[in-house]
């Protein structure tokens, strides 16, 4: 068979158009695939409150799938934010999906040959040897786990707080590949026995997630292969884009022709002006209009500095000149470095100049 490896959806109720269509998408893919299974490993749901609000379209979102198709949900940590006290997630229905809940671990026969050893998000995990788990009685046996690993980038939020999992975790429970997700980054690291997946937030959950969104579609008649990463372009891209501010306060940047309207934008202010509020109208005018193409469009303008006169001081004039005259020499791949050194050359002006005074 194969399976379909999906984490961190955080569907979200203010965010509910955008984060569905990446479900939706999802939901497609195991059509087009013919997947027999479809694990979904944590933070399905970005809270609680999300859980309440959204889980009858996630139920209706689930009747999609083929009848052939089986849904299994682990709950993340985030479907525990916000819960009122007491509440259980096994009191709510979701459908297709089946809830592996069961703290500290579950065991789920997936087919004849695969087994599916469950350990939803815990705050601790340093007394596994106490679980009495069964020693493996299938061919395979998958790990699906939401949780950080001891040495492994941790990119999601409380990161002083997140819990973390020994890989040794894995040889002690005979896993032959772990289905993991809390990491919002895509790992797929190969050890000698077994195989850890992490395919990393299947959406734009906040800024600074860059890079192509993916789920993993892993064909379980060859678990040694490496799975392949479905990319998800209902998801976007978190993209950074420098903007340069001249002296004069003219801006300028790069938009490549690659980029979907599902992106998000992160504009970046650059510069050394004489006018600070007429750059940053400017770069409101141009963050309205990219508004209309783009999902999202936010900006920094903590690199901006400001010194008057130095569009028209001497030094800065030929400074400038002699930089114009060779930046046509540069290609696209230098550009950037080359107008950041634009930036620390009037930088290092206005120092000197500030100096002076």
């Amino acid at each position: 068979m194969n399976l379909i490896l999906c984490a961190d959806l955080h569907l979200k109720e203010s965010e509910k158009e955008y984060s569905f269509s990446v479900l939706r998408e999802i939901i497609s893919l195991c059509r087009e695939k013919n997947s027999g299974a479809l694990l979904l490993a944590g933070d399905i749901f970005d809270s609680r409150q999300d859980l309440i609000a959204l889980r009858s379209d996630f139920r209706n979102a689930m009747e999609e799938l083929p009848a052939s198709c089986t849904v299994l949900f682990l709950p993340g940590n985030h479907e525990e934010l916000r819960a009122f006290n007491g509440e259980s997630i096994d009191n709510f229905d979701f459908g297709r999906a089946l809830l592996l809940s069961k703290k500290p671990w579950s065991l789920y026969d997936l087919t004849e040959d695969i087994e599916i050893l469950a350990i939803p998000f815990q705050s601790n995990y340093s007394d596994y040897k106490d679980y009495d788990v069964p020693p493996k009685n299938k061919k395979l046996r998958i790990l699906l786990a939401h949780s950080a690993i001891a040495g492994m980038t941790y990119t999601g939020e409380d990161e002083e707080n997140t819990s973390i999992m020994d890989e040794e975790i894995f040889n002690f429970f005979q896993i032959d590949m772990a289905a993991m997700g809390h990491i919002h980054k895509g790992l797929n690291i190969k050890r000698d026995k077994y195989r850890i997946l992490y395919p990393g937030s299947a959406r734009i959950w906040r800024e600074g997630e860059t890079g192509k969104r993916c789920v993993y579609y892993c064909n379980m008649k060859n678990p040694q292969a490496a799975p392949e990463a479905l990319y998800l372009k209902s998801a976007g891209e978190y993209r950074i884009l420098p903007v340069y501010a001249n002296p004069e306060g003219q801006l300028k940047v790069d938009m490549d022709s690659d980029f979907s309207a599902q992106d998000s934008l992160m504009l970046e202010l650059y510069g050394l002006v004489e006018d600070e509020k007429s750059v940053l109208d400017s770069l409101e005018k141009m963050k309205k209009e990219l508004e209309k193409n783009y999902r999202k469009v936010s900006s920094k303008i903590d690199k901006l500095s400001v010194l008057s006169g130095i569009s028209t001081h001497p030094l800065a004039k030929r400074f400038l000149a002699e930089w114009e005259a060779k930046a046509e020499n540069y290609q696209k791949e230098e550009k950037e470095v080359y107008e950041l050194a634009r930036l620390r050359g009037l930088l290092t002006l206005k120092s000197i100049l500030e100096k002076r005074k």
